[in-house]
């Protein structure tokens, strides 16, 4: 008798070694996320876009296939352009919000590259927004290696924010109880 469950868990564990050794990928380190969300983002764009024009083209000459080529090149251009852009101001509002979160994953995942030791006031979106690409890009590596800490974040900000509705609603129905018990 085969054990599926354990033969699953060893393919998972050789393809994690597998990422592991081709650059440390098998942690959500922010260079792999970009890299697999905006080949994503960009590779539909590309496929909705070319679809569309090789439709238009069709039509028009009877033929869509240099439509297609011409419009999955502009979609995937396009769709990773929207991507960086997107990806870029969520780093730079992080980085406003949270400087100090964002300087731990710069640092944690450019250690070669000094971010451990910026001053305060260099870690402010004006600063950045103005700075190379591959500054910016690290930025956004950085931004995505710390979603999960963001996440966290914003679900206890969350919670405190419920927390202080349910009870400005308790009072309000026992200050309304009262009243009514009263008359």
């Amino acid at each position: 008798m085969v054990d599926h469950e354990a033969s699953a868990a060893n393919v998972g564990s050789h393809v994690s070694q597998l990422l592991r050794s081709i650059g440390n990928w098998s942690r959500p380190s922010g260079h792999g996320l970009y890299m697999f969300r905006s080949m994503f983002v960009a590779s539909s764009t590309a496929a909705l876009v070319g679809l569309a024009t090789a439709a238009v083209g069709g039509i028009l000459t009877g033929s869509g296939s240099l439509f297609f080529i011409v419009g999955s090149c502009l979609g995937f251009v396009g769709g990773s352009l929207h991507y960086y852009r997107m990806s870029l101001a969520q780093a730079l509002s992080a980085l406003d919000e949270h400087p100090t979160l964002m300087q731990l994953h710069l640092a944690y995942n450019f250690p070669w590259l000094g971010y451990q030791h910026l001053a305060r006031s260099q870690l402010r979106s004006d600063r950045w927004r103005r700075t190379t690409f591959a500054r910016q890009g690290n930025l956004i590596a950085a931004w995505l290696s710390a979603s999960d800490a963001l996440d966290e974040i914003h679900d206890r900000k969350t919670a405190l924010v419920l927390e202080t509705i349910v009870k400005e609603a308790a009072m309000k129905g026992l200050v309304d109880g009262k009243r009514e018990g009263e008359e």
